[in-house]
């Protein structure tokens, strides 16, 4: 039977805050020995990003895929109906008898993320968004983001300067999304 056992990729779906619960509790259940030798690793994916809070540039774990951990297993129907009945799973992901395992081009881009050294930024503005510019020389300035340039970790915004209309390029940590709380925008009716 050891011949036959083949383990692969599986996605558990949990409910969303208990993903470390539910891997605490898997691989304890491995620890004593619940699943024989079927279960070789237990995983909730996480990468380093990059999140500005009020202009404070702050590097953050943050869960790839909040809701789900990632199970490394020979499946069997045993550990399959042991597994689902964990407080906080809900299930795996695929039909209810036959849950799909993750194919070897996708584990790879999780673990590839994984393990990325450069930080991913985390950005609450998109494109056509209203944003300020908090240091640099346009340091208090309001304009529109007119684009997004990932690779190089820039923004281009549209601002006024001296009564005219100018793009900026400014890094993506020197804007942070603007709303203006009580305070009334005048002129901005362009």
């Amino acid at each position: 039977m050891d011949g036959l056992r083949h383990s692969r990729w599986y996605v558990l779906h949990a409910l969303s805050g208990y993903e470390e619960k539910v891997s605490q509790t898997l691989k304890h259940m491995r620890a004593l020995g619940k699943f024989g030798e079927d279960v070789d690793e237990i995983l909730v994916p996480y990468e380093t990003k990059v999140e500005t809070v009020k202009g404070k540039k702050k590097t953050v774990q943050k869960k790839m895929y909040p809701g789900y951990v990632l199970v490394k297993m020979n499946l069997t129907n045993s550990n399959r109906h042991s597994i689902r009945q964990i407080q906080g799973v809900i299930g795996f992901i695929g039909s209810a008898d036959a849950p799909q395992p993750l194919t070897d081009p996708e584990i790879n881009a999780i673990f590839s993320r994984m393990s990325q050294e450069e930080p991913e930024v985390e950005m609450d503005y998109v494109v056509g968004d209203t944003v300020k510019v908090i240091r640099g020389p346009f340091s208090d300035a309001i304009g529109k983001v007119k684009e997004i340039e990932m690779e190089r970790r820039k923004v281009r915004i549209m601002i006024s300067v001296f009564g005219r209309d100018t793009q900026v390029e400014l890094d993506f940590e020197d804007v942070e999304p603007y709303e203006p709380d009580a305070q009334q925008s005048s002129g901005e009716a362009k």
